[in-house]
């Protein structure tokens, strides 16, 4: 189910797209991005990001690797090839934490990778340096 916290409207700070299969992840996504004075949209699937992506354009997508359907990996190449005017900072978000996994990471064109369970400061640091210095499609994670 695609969620938005804050009408289009009302919306203040950044759009932050989080997309996670679990309800709890996505609930702590939200409130650490509000509480920095965002605004934040949810999605339970890649699939439903996408969706999304088509009548919202965030600025930075927090994206889950291990979903039902489609996984965060062909989620984040799905963004990249499917709106590729979209220069989006694609942060992973995830319980993977081998080199490989990040591998994958940077081979889907992610930008950066947050290994849960992570402190929030970091996240907090992650997008705020996102939302500072912009995005190139060439930045490793």
């Amino acid at each position: 189910m695609v969620a938005s916290t804050e009408s289009a409207t009302s919306r203040k700070g950044a759009l932050i797209l989080g997309i996670d299969d679990d309800p709890t992840n996505l609930k702590v996504l939200q409130e650490i991005v509000q509480a920095m004075g965002h605004s934040f949209l949810a999605a339970s699937s890649g699939e439903e990001g996408l969706k999304l992506l088509h009548r919202a354009a965030p600025k930075i997508i927090l994206l889950d690797i291990t979903m039902p359907g489609m996984d965060g990996f062909e989620t984040c190449r799905r963004i990249r090839s499917d709106f590729p005017m979209l220069k989006v900072p694609v942060i992973f978000v995830s319980s993977l934490n081998s080199p490989e996994d990040v591998a994958r990471g940077i081979g889907a064109n992610g930008n950066d990778y947050i290994i849960k369970p992570f402190e929030p400061e970091k996240l907090r640091q992650r997008i705020t340096h996102w939302l500072r210095s912009g995005i190139s499609l060439g930045d490793d994670i």
